[in-house]
């Protein structure tokens, strides 16, 4: 095989990834991301609430909380000069009502879009993957 027919093959499994990219894409959720990541005090805060998904006009948002981590272990990554020894310290009763006043704005600016109906939770398995926590 010529160089040249090695570089067209090449070529186009290239724009094959790049037209499945596309396809792959839903507006809707790319909409709804986008107008998280564009609200200044949520991309100030350490952790970053995404969609996840988008079904029937119920969004599935990221979350870093859950029944299956506690808040503790987010705000050892999140924060890592907090100090997480008392949880009923004045810093850790403002770090949580902060987490949940994130967590309220990024689900009404959600709520607030057209069609979109509810909102559901969802641990980040992917984020705490990301600082070496596995989440099962």
């Amino acid at each position: 095989m010529s160089n040249k027919q090695q570089g067209l093959i090449v070529l186009l499994v290239f724009l094959g990834l790049v037209g499945l990219w596309f396809i792959k894409q839903d507006p809707v959720l790319n909409h709804l991301n986008a107008t998280l990541s564009a609200d200044q005090e949520l991309a100030a805060y350490p952790y970053h609430v995404h969609v996840l998904k988008v079904d029937n006009g119920v969004v599935t948002l990221s979350s870093p909380r859950s029944p299956q981590v506690s808040v503790l272990q987010f705000f050892n990554i999140a924060f890592p000069k907090l100090d997480t020894n008392n949880p009923d310290s004045a810093e850790m009763i403002t770090a949580q009502k902060q987490l949940a006043h994130i967590q309220e704005k990024s689900a009404k600016l959600v709520k607030a879009q057209p069609d979109i109906k509810d909102v559901q939770w969802e641990i980040d398995k992917a984020w705490y993957s990301s600082h070496g926590l596995i989440v099962e």
